[in-house]
């Protein structure tokens, strides 16, 4: 069985961790989904949502998302001498600037 934590979904759409309970939402998840043990796993290990219950529309089960990761901001210098993200570059009349000098650079 995979190293990933199993949840089920709450009448409040958030999602709580299994923890001993996972054989028992395991079984429900082969029960209404019609899967075999390692379908069900590898429907979870995919991405997927499956069904634990037929009765209520958040009778699901997932694997707890992966971490997501982060991603290396590249730093530009404008002309106003400020050092900002790539995506935070203005153009202004006189040159590029950070936000904060914008409406000096632009007279």
């Amino acid at each position: 069985m995979s190293q990933r934590k199993l949840q089920y979904q709450l009448s409040n759409g958030s999602w709580m961790d299994c923890d001993s309970r996972t054989e028992e939402f395991l079984l429900r998840c082969e029960k209404f989904s019609g899967l075999d043990r390692e379908s069900v796993l590898a429907a979870l290990e995919s991405g997927k949502k499956l069904r634990n219950d037929s009765e209520d529309w958040y009778s699901n089960c997932r694997y707890e998302p992966l971490p997501r990761k982060s991603v290396e901001m590249e730093m530009v210098k404008c002309d106003c001498g400020c050092l900002v993200p790539d995506g935070s570059v203005m153009h202004a009349s006189m040159g590029t600037s950070c936000p904060d000098c914008y409406d000096r650079m632009s007279c």
